[in-house]
């Protein structure tokens, strides 16, 4: 009997302990993949990690009227970088590299966080540095929801010529 109740509580604990967090996967890897080609502009692959039916929100609460399809996404971001000379990962000795984790939720979801430095240079010679976080939900080895968290007041005004002391100071 001892046995028996020893090896039900062994059972017990490795099942409760069953790995939530992990640093590497696939659905990382895709992150990843989604990642490298915004930064080359390769918005075939960019969109190709996306499911058809994907709903992402961007900077907003998660309501129906906010959310965005991934071709909305493209040309947002498309439309965007035309204010820029250049744009970059902040993948250097200066900043740190890109984080990534996947936590896999109690009903088996999958979840990859990601923290990224976003570096551009506007027309009028501005330099800009923004944190960003993303958040995307996979199903088969695609995104079906996508949370993108930035702060874009930097880049507003640095594209609109104001500088952001002359608002601050007022």
């Amino acid at each position: 009997m001892k046995k028996l109740l020893s090896l039900v509580l062994i059972f017990l604990i490795i099942s409760c302990n069953e790995k939530q967090f992990f640093i590497e996967s696939s659905e990382i890897d895709i992150v990843k993949k989604a990642n490298e080609a915004y930064f080359k502009g390769d918005w075939k692959t960019f969109k190709s990690v996306f499911d058809d039916n994907a709903r992402i929100w961007v900077n907003a609460p998660r309501l129906k009227k906010t959310r965005i399809t991934p071709d909305q996404l493209i040309d947002s971001l498309r439309s965007g970088l035309t204010k820029y000379t250049e744009y970059k990962s902040g993948a250097n000795p200066d900043y740190e590299d890109p984080g990534y984790g996947m936590i896999v939720d109690d009903e088996g979801g999958k979840w990859v966080h990601s923290w990224i430095t976003w570096l551009g240079k506007t027309k009028n010679g501005k330099e800009i540095i923004t944190p960003v976080f993303l958040v995307s939900h996979f199903k088969e080895n695609k995104i079906v929801i996508q949370f993108i968290y930035y702060n874009a007041l930097p880049g507003y005004l640095a594209t609109q010529a104001i500088d952001s002391t002359d608002i601050l100071s007022e």
